[in-house]
């Protein structure tokens, strides 16, 4: 077994005494932890933690993995795991990538290492708000239907990969919403990249739904992507493309 996925509670606490007492367990580090602590199961994606910290872009892979590397670091052998090219946040987390978002679930040494020594209190928050994607924790098979569930804290409708990569080949990646083309403006590290939106959310379909990629599914930047699901239900494009011209009147 891997010495990542077998720290003990008193490894944990002895670790995160010592960085307390060196001031390295910063408020920064410390609400990280307490936010993934307090969420159900203490499952967060990236963008919750994004979201939480106020932050912006991918700076929390940053955070997170440096807070993995300092904690490490202070159990024994651990520093030759980080070396060995194991991901980064799994001293802290279990979990899976994605195609474009981390899971990460709080090891259960860790959580009762921040309950006995005070550092977390509350119960769990509601992320519902957060479009989950599927895939992490123990994962059965691959390849799903759309709109199929499991139950992980709330239902996480599953994407077909093979109907998102149908709905590129047949709309392209320009932005459905606010037409950006982001190679264009990134360059070539953005070459293919494009979210692919449900005009019909998942949540909304039952189990064995076919989604039409063509019809069903468009492409759109991250940024319109978020702010479509900004509420519930999401917008459409029209109405987010709607706001986009008022707000440059």
């Amino acid at each position: 077994m891997s010495r990542n996925t077998d720290f003990n509670v008193e490894e944990y606490k002895n670790a995160l005494k010592r960085l307390k007492s060196t001031d390295r367990l910063t408020k920064t580090r410390l609400k990280m932890l307490q936010f993934q602590y307090v969420s159900p199961k203490k499952t967060i994606l990236d963008a919750d933690l994004t979201n939480h910290m106020g932050w912006k872009g991918h700076g929390v892979n940053l955070h997170y993995g440096r807070l993995r590397a300092i904690i490490a670091a202070e159990i024994k052998d651990a520093e030759s795991e980080i070396r060995s090219g194991r991901l980064p946040w799994t001293f802290l987390s279990s979990g899976e990538i994605c195609e474009e978002n981390y899971y990460w679930v709080m090891r259960p040494a860790l959580a009762q290492a921040l309950e006995e020594l005070g550092l977390v209190e509350g119960s769990e928050v509601n992320t519902a708000g957060s479009e989950l994607e599927p895939e992490f924790g123990e994962l059965p098979p691959r390849r799903y239907p759309e709109g199929a569930t499991r139950q992980v804290t709330v239902n996480a409708y599953e994407r077909n990969r093979a109907a998102r990569k149908a709905c590129i080949a047949y709309h392209g990646t320009i932005c459905s919403v606010c037409d950006s083309d982001l190679e264009e403006f990134y360059g070539s590290i953005a070459y293919g990249f494009i979210h692919v939106h449900h005009l019909k959310p998942l949540s909304e379909v039952g189990e064995g739904y076919n989604v039409d990629p063509e019809t069903d599914l468009v492409p759109v930047c991250p940024n319109c992507h978020a702010m479509l699901h900004r509420t519930n239900p999401p917008l459409t494009i029209e109405q987010l493309r709607e706001l986009i011209q008022e707000a440059h009147r």
